[in-house]
């Protein structure tokens, strides 16, 4: 009867004693139905049940509610908030990956569809600074795969529909930097802020769409590399190595040009760089926010 306490502590509702004796069972067959649509997969019984009751529609009785969820999926998707390395693969196999054909129908580049699927598998799992995972607002009410295909699709026509990202450093911390530097450095930035901006905003768009969601969420939003690793499925020092790389590409890919757009000589270019670097997180923070 554990499911069945964990069960009624999360709608939040009592019940009798036949429906409890219902609900057993009914609990019971939809751990094991779980169990065999997702192997290998961990979540503990006790919270899926719990989180099988926080989503009973509240218009219907308990029973009638617990019959109308797509249990299966949602054990998926709470397996998946739980961080299990297991339900993440299941996840990117099962319900990411088809999700390239309704993509496809927007833009049919591979990079466009790449970029798609990271930003999708981020809000899934990790949200913005405005809003949490998404996952956690899966209802059950239908199919995992078509709530998520519809989250997909959105953002594509977003990034297919809106406007170029503008560059939107935030100079201010950059000049004081700069200031406190060299005075004529900053002067120098100042000058040439356009040839800046566009430097930066084009070296972003040179990395990989992985590359480009690391360093988002790494400096944009302070994601540590065990929780990187997580959503990667990787090893924190291996997102480390990727962090590492990344930053260093975007550096040079800027320094590249900004040698381009300035009559500046290397010394000054260097010095220019290494402010950057300090500052990189304020700028990624402005440029890449997706809210």
């Amino acid at each position: 009867m554990e499911l069945v306490l964990s069960f009624l502590a999360g709608a939040s509702r009592p019940c009798g004693p036949d429906e409890s004796q219902v609900l057993a069972g009914r609990l019971g067959e939809a751990l094991d139905r779980s169990h065999e649509a997702w192997p290998g997969v961990v979540l503990s019984g006790d919270t899926f049940a719990r989180h099988l009751g926080e989503r009973v529609p509240p218009e219907l009785s308990l029973t009638e509610g617990l019959h109308a969820l797509k249990v299966e999926d949602l054990y998926l998707a709470r397996a998946c908030l739980d961080g299990d390395r297991a339900a993440l693969e299941a996840l990117q196999r099962a319900v990411l990956l088809p999700m390239s054909r309704a993509v496809r129908r927007v833009d049919r580049s591979d990079a466009f569809v790449d970029e798609v699927l990271q930003l999708t598998r981020l809000k899934l799992l990790v949200g913005s600074t405005r809003q949490g995972p998404r996952l956690s607002e899966y209802a059950g009410r239908g199919t995992l795969r078509r709530w998520t295909e519809a989250i997909a699709v959105g953002v594509a026509l977003s990034l297919k529909r809106g406007p170029p990202r503008a560059v939107s450093l935030d100079d201010a911390p950059l000049v004081s930097e700069l200031q406190g530097a060299d005075p004529e450095l900053a002067l120098i930035q100042q000058r040439y802020r356009p040839a800046f901006r566009a430097a930066f905003a084009e070296a972003l768009s040179q990395l990989s769409p992985r590359d480009r969601n690391l360093l988002r969420l790494s400096l944009g939003q302070g994601l540590g590399v065990e929780s990187l690793g997580t959503l990667h499925q990787v090893h924190a020092s291996t997102v480390s190595r990727w962090l590492t790389r990344a930053r260093q590409s975007l550096l040079e890919g800027t320094r590249a040009g900004l040698s381009r757009r300035l009559t500046l000589n290397v010394s000054q270019l260097d010095s220019l760089l290494r402010v950057m670097d300090a500052s990189l997180a304020v700028s990624l923070s402005s440029l890449l926010d997706e809210g």
